[in-house]
């Protein structure tokens, strides 16, 4: 009976840390969104250019707060992605 509380207690416990890093990380990620924005409002850069970013930046949004119902493995690997495609957005800005 003890080992089952115990081993129930762990997985509450792992899961509850491994969705305040995941809260963590997609809070930086948005951090990061809001930046890239606000530099290219200040850069004078055609409207195609700024177009781009704007809708790159909306669908990475878009995938970030949909994600309910999404395995907690398929979530990291989702930001991931989105972390690479941030840095080459910085990059580009």
């Amino acid at each position: 009976m003890k080992r089952d509380l115990y081993i129930l207690l762990t997985g509450f416990l792992s899961g509850l840390f491994f969705s305040f890093y995941l809260y963590r990380k997609r809070k930086k990620i948005m951090e990061k969104l809001n930046e890239i924005e606000s530099r290219v409002r200040s850069i004078q850069v055609k409207n195609f250019v700024r177009s781009t970013v704007y809708e790159t930046t909306s669908s990475i949004r878009k995938l970030l707060t949909n994600t309910k119902g999404v395995p907690p493995e398929e979530k990291e690997h989702i930001l991931k992605k989105v972390e690479e495609k941030i840095r080459r957005l910085e990059e580009i800005v």
